[in-house]
């Protein structure tokens, strides 16, 4: 065992150099695969953003909906690609088998920002374990959990999916928990939620790790959450890109968005998104020995991503992977289910782009793959409420 330990310290010394042989293997299939699904349907925002900015107007929010802050964070890159002197084909046009030069280009300047972003949290993930265990080996296990993860490799490299950039910004808020530097906290999350809404849901959890000088965080807090949201307010409203009542009601015209929030129950599956959160939320202030900020966001995302329960939920698990990067690089007995709910989220055949003519083949057994992942999602919940749980039948009420 203790040869093991030492081989695998020599490994993973050596980090920096795994660090770039992954990165060739991403920029690789960067450009190699073509953007296909929702990666298309988010450049073809950006190029509706590049329309209304050449008419010298700001993009309406009613014409961009929820996905406008992610579209016009994409359209300078798309902009690159227009004034590159090369043929420029329809968006939509673009095969998944065809790799002429401008859709080379094209592919790899389109999936750049997540890119960026995904080095971006791998590089806080790395810090942020150091901080706490003042340990290069540990900060090197994080970081190579979450960099060189196959499931988050062919989410955002081979799929291009933009969700990691907020999610690196979310980790960057955990981080500035850590160093008690609550306004920036705030900023992070707000920022998030306005690229994608989920990180709101974690506001409540997060007032559970302000522990010390409380009216003064909470204060810095909440001015950090509502500044970037007053900000972007005030820009939509003086460009005429949109009013309160169009930003309130822009989740009507996204009814999964509703769904997914459990507002609306259909009767193929259930969304117990509030349910579950509520359940959690009053299970971590009643029972936790102790509330440390990772694992109130590491827990509340999963109890978010448990209660949503049918199968299509595993490219949503990218918000959560690099809170499970550190958590397992901090506490070592976690490596398994760690290992085990990727290799579950990972088996689902949709998520590689095959010749229709084997489509039936491969989906008969998609409900197993999808029941797996639930299985493994709930029971990385359950560890860590158990691993947090308060000894004894009935913990007395803190003082105030």
């Amino acid at each position: 065992m203790t040869v093991m330990k030492g081989r695998l310290a020599r490994v993973l010394a050596r980090w920096r150099i795994i660090f770039i042989l992954v990165s060739l293997i991403k920029l690789l299939l960067m450009v190699w695969v073509a953007p296909y699904g929702d990666l298309l349907n988010f450049a073809l925002g950006a190029e509706s953003v590049l329309g209304f900015l050449k008419l010298g107007r700001f993009p309406s929010f009613s014409s961009t909906g929820v996905y406008g802050p992610l579209q016009v964070l994409l359209a300078p890159f798309l902009w690159v690609w227009f004034m590159l002197p090369i043929e420029h084909p329809p968006i939509l046009s673009i095969g998944l088998f065809s790799h002429s030069t401008s859709e080379l280009i094209f592919a790899f300047l389109i999936k750049l920002p997540s890119f960026l972003a995904d080095i971006g949290t791998g590089i806080v993930v790395l810090r942020l374990v150091k901080q706490l265990t003042n340990s290069d080996l540990n900060g090197a296990v994080a970081f190579l959990l979450w960099y060189a993860n196959p499931f988050n490799i062919f989410w955002i490299q081979a799929f291009g999916w933009m969700d990691v950039i907020p999610t690196f910004i979310l980790v960057l808020a955990l981080m500035f928990v850590y160093e008690r530097r609550w306004f920036c906290c705030g900023v992070c999350v707000s920022v998030a939620t306005v690229l994608r809404l989920f990180p709101v849901l974690i506001v409540p959890f997060l007032l559970l790790a302000v522990k010390t000088d409380r009216k003064r965080a909470y204060f810095h807090l909440f001015s950090g959450l509502i500044l970037p949201l007053m900000c972007g307010f005030v820009v939509l409203y003086a460009t005429g890109a949109g009013t309160l009542m169009a930003i309130i009601s822009a989740p009507l015209s996204a009814p999964w968005l509703l769904d997914f929030l459990g507002f609306k129950i259909t009767s193929d599956s259930v969304r117990l998104v509030p349910v579950l959160l509520t359940v959690q939320f009053y299970v971590i202030v009643r029972y936790w020995r102790e509330r440390t900020p990772l694992q109130l966001v590491a827990v509340s995302l999963l109890a978010l991503l448990t209660a949503h329960t049918y199968g299509g939920i595993n490219h949503h698990f990218i918000w959560v992977a690099p809170f499970l990067s550190v958590s397992a690089a901090l506490n070592y007995d976690e490596l398994w289910i760690f290992a085990l709910t990727f290799v579950t989220g990972s088996l689902y055949p949709f998520i590689i782009p095959l010749p229709s003519s084997l489509y039936p083949m491969v989906h008969v057994l998609d409900p197993t793959y999808a029941g797996a992942f639930f299985a493994a999602k709930a029971a990385y919940l359950l560890k860590i409420n158990l691993k947090s749980i308060r000894p004894g039948p009935f913990p007395e009420k803190q003082a105030p």
